[in-house]
């Protein structure tokens, strides 16, 4: 009898698998490892011996990371110049991983603050471009409490502005 195939492959993925292109999916790896705490699923070489697939986990989920391809239209964000998407992470202590993540490379687009909506959060610009949200969850604001809050921060207190923009437009 052959074995089932699960056609969702739930073991290893959830519903949605971002699949970022990188300029060099070893040192990108490395550095979301470092930086963010994935841990390695995996690499896997082509025939030159360059790393043409990376997969990494974080609680659950998997990231998949691919190597610039322009005859494929695959392009890093950096190279791009932009990227119009950005990934919201959870860290169980925002600030020592937005200065750990800035110490490793990245640039760091955005303070550390406390948010309207209940996470404390600074946004980063990995070396590949990509904007990370990093967040640690610290209230849970009533909406009357977040409205209130939004109002207050929205209201030009510096660094706030571009902190909540980017949140809501990537």
């Amino acid at each position: 009898m052959p074995k089932k195939i699960d056609p969702l492959n739930k073991k290893q993925y959830c519903s949605v698998t971002p699949m970022l292109t990188v300029s060099d999916v070893k040192a990108a790896a490395d550095f979301y490892q470092k930086a963010f705490g994935f841990a390695k699923r995996g690499i896997m070489n082509g025939p030159d011996g360059k790393a043409v697939h990376a997969e990494l986990t974080l609680r659950g989920m998997t990231v998949m990371l691919g190597p610039e391809m322009p005859q494929m239209g695959s392009r890093s964000a950096k190279t791009v110049g932009a990227s119009p998407s950005s990934l919201y992470l959870l860290t169980e202590n925002v600030d020592k991983v937005v200065a750990k993540a800035v110490k490793l490379g990245a640039a760091l687009k955005g303070p550390v603050m406390d948010m309207f909506w209940g996470d404390r959060c600074g946004a980063v610009v990995d070396p590949d471009g990509y904007t990370w949200m990093v967040a640690t969850h610290i209230a849970e604001p009533t909406p009357q409490e977040m409205k209130k809050k939004m109002k207050e921060q929205m209201s030009g207190k510096p660094g706030t502005e571009e902190l909540a923009a980017a949140a809501s437009a990537d």
